[in-house]
Order: structure tokens, then sequence, then C-alpha cells
């Protein structure tokens, strides 16, 4: 799960810098024109009439060929006489060769990094980083890393359940996500952390769910125009329009008091029906869900302008959340099926055909109720190491900026 938002990001960052000389090639100089333009003395003899000059322009112009036959010949032998820096062509080289840029060294790339889970502030992060570090060095790449310590978030406890209709036995979810056939994934599955939010609030709500489409400024405008009142109520959206922490606050400002998102099949299943799932095809599973953080602003939370350095000056977390800086109401992401069985509780006024689900969901509608949600979540808060792997590509031109 990545903390996807913040310059304290769950993934590694990776920056290179280029600069580039603007040159004139040395196949230039084939033409008298070019000549002339890079040679003065030959501008002046060339001023006057050339029956005058043929005799000394024919010497100058074969004095000035021989001379720059040897510039080339030793130029191309010996380039490392002619520059003092790596020449450009080696990173052109190295972007499109087989050690590093063909499909396959990609995909293991791709692999090692995607092997098991590694949440910032962990152990398989710090791993990470020295892969990144090492495999960029590998290719004379000038590296190093630059760790931080920031306040990041975890889950501690959370539980969701649903009340379908007063008088119906509640049905509690699980969240988890499960392991499927095929799974190259399934020995590393205990390492996944819970679904969860990061820098969610902590908090106990329980109240009647509506449903906000993608969860957008436009979709509570359309909510309150039908005369639906999202004050006091848990608000369920799904995701892929709208960033999650955005989500949230518009939740909050509408005044839910806590919001489920979840991956709808339309969007992230491949439409329903027998679209099939990852392994075998490209869609999330039903049991899927996704995790990411709600913060809304860059950088640590705590440390607002300045670097989050060992023994730095810090905000008190509780400020924090006074200030609203961070989300004000709880939250957690859900899968699709879960999704769904929320969504089948709602009753209400049908959404417009723009807010229905795959062909094969249930009629979607808005609430609020009667299916009743409780929402618990508390956050484990806490002050974790995180790595940046900064490479660098010296330009030629102006190679300290």
């Amino acid at each position: 799960m990545l903390h996807d938002k913040e310059k304290t990001n769950h993934e590694v960052a990776i920056s290179f810098h280029f600069n580039k000389r603007k040159k004139t090639p040395l196949s230039s100089f084939s033409s008298l024109s070019v000549i002339t333009h890079h040679f003065p003395c030959l501008r002046t003899a060339t001023r006057n009439p050339i029956s005058k000059r043929i005799p000394k322009l024919s010497s100058m112009i074969t004095v000035t060929a021989a001379i720059y036959a040897i510039f080339l010949t030793l130029s191309t032998s010996f380039p490392i006489v002619f520059s003092t820096h790596t020449p450009k062509s080696y990173y052109h080289s190295l972007f499109l060769s087989t050690s590093l840029a063909d499909n396959a060294s990609v995909a293991h790339n791709l692999y090692m990094l995607t092997r098991r889970p590694h949440v910032a502030g962990t152990e398989a992060n710090a791993e990470t980083a020295d892969y990144v570090l090492t495999t960029l060095t590998s290719h004379n790449i000038n590296s190093h890393i630059v760790s931080y310590d920031v306040a990041l978030t975890y889950p501690d406890s959370r539980s969701l359940t649903l009340t379908p209709k007063p008088g119906h036995p509640p049905v509690a979810f699980d969240l988890r996500q499960e392991i499927y056939a095929g799974d190259p994934y399934a020995d590393v599955a205990s390492q996944v952390m819970p679904t969860f939010h990061g820098f969610a609030k902590s908090g106990d709500v329980t109240a009647p769910v509506t449903y906000a489409n993608y969860g957008g400024v436009e979709d509570f405008t359309t909510l309150k125009e039908m005369g639906v009142n999202v004050s006091g109520t848990i608000v369920l959206a799904r995701y892929g329009k709208v960033f999650r922490g955005d989500i949230v606050h518009n939740a909050y400002t509408a005044g839910a008091v806590g919001t489920i998102i979840y991956s709808d099949r339309k969007d992230y299943g491949g439409g329903g029906k027998d679209a099939g799932w990852f392994p075998e095809a490209k869609w999330l599973p039903p049991t899927g869900a996704q995790m990411g953080n709600v913060y809304t602003e860059a950088g640590d939370p705590t440390t607002p302008g300045w670097p989050s350095n060992e023994g730095c000056e810090r905000r008190d977390y509780e400020e924090v959340e006074r200030l609203g800086i961070v989300p004000s109401i709880p939250s957690l992401p859900v899968s699709g099926a879960d999704g769904e069985t929320i969504m089948k509780s709602i009753g209400g006024k049908v959404a417009d055909e723009d807010w229905q689900g795959s062909d094969d969901a249930p009629t979607y509608r808005v609430g609020p109720g009667p299916g009743v949600l409780n929402l618990n979540y508390k956050a484990k808060k806490t002050i974790a190491t995180i790595h940046n792997v900064i490479g660098m590509i010296e330009g030629s031109e102006e190679p300290d900026r």
C-alpha cells in the first residue's frame, strides 16, 4: 500500500537532472562556407576578386583541409583528449541498451520492485531503496540515498458492520483481500497490511449510508439538488475520478461523519460479467481493495515548511488534527464486493444513469439509508524513516546547476 500524494510518499523517489551543450558537429566543416565561418582568415581572402586570390586561397584551403583532417582523425580516435565529460552518447546508449531498457530488464526490475510489499517506514522499504541505489550505481549513475524521519500512520484496528434494514441481522465485513488460484504473490500475502487509508482519522461512527458517486464537489451538489441531506450520514463513494483525500474532504464539507470508498466493477472489474481478474486478466479481483493516503497537502504534516530530519521541531499530531490539516472524519477503503453489498442496502431515489454500475450490477440509489453502517477505525501514529533514492546525470553545460 502506498501513501501516494505527499512528498513523504511511500514510493522510492528517483530524480535525474540533465543539461545539454550545443556543439557544432565536426562533419559541418565539410563545406567551404562553414570553413570560412570558423576560420576568419579565409573570409578576408574571399572578399577580393577570386582571380587575384586563387593561388593563395587554394593553398589556404589545402592547408586548412589538412589540419581539419588531422583534427577529425584525432577526435575520432581519441575522444577522451577533447572531452572532460562522459559522452552524452553513453547515457543515450544506456537508455537503449539491453542491460537497462529492453523488455527483459524492465520486467526484471519491475518484478524486484513489486515482489513483496514495501510500505514506507518498514525494513522492506529500506531494502527496496538499496536495490534501486545498487541498480543505478551499477550503470555508472552517480546516486545516493536521502532519508527523512516522517509522521506516518498505520492501522491499529478497524471494523465495518452493516445493518441492511431495521430488525435485520448485521453483516460484519472481514475486510480481507483473498488469495486466488495462480496468484504469484501468494507466498508474501501475510506481509500485506490490512486495508486502510494513510492519515485517516480514528473514530467510531454509526449512521445511515448515502451514495455519492465518485465523491466530487459536483456529485454533492447533485445530491443537494435531489433533496438528499448528507449531514450526519456515512458516504459511500467509488474510486475512479477524484483523489480519495478529496472525496473524504468533500464528504466532511457536506456534513458526513464517515466515508467508505470502494472499487466499482464498472471501473476496475472489467464491467462485471465474465471479464475475469488477476492473475488471469488485468482486472481487480472482487475482494481487492485500493489503499493510499487521504492527506491532501504536501510533505510531513508535522513539519510544515522544513525538512523532517532527526530531532527537528514538530507539531503535535493532535494540533495537526485540530487545525484540519489531516482528515476530520474516519474513512476506510473496501472491495468491490463489499461496496456492492452496501449498495444493495441503500434506498431512496434512483441515481442518474451515469451514477449507475455495470450492466449486471444492482440498481444504485442515493439514500440515505435504510442501511446503517458502523465504522470503527483506530490509527497507530508513529515517526518512521523513509528513503529517497536520487540519481544524477551531470550535464556538460553548467553542470553545477
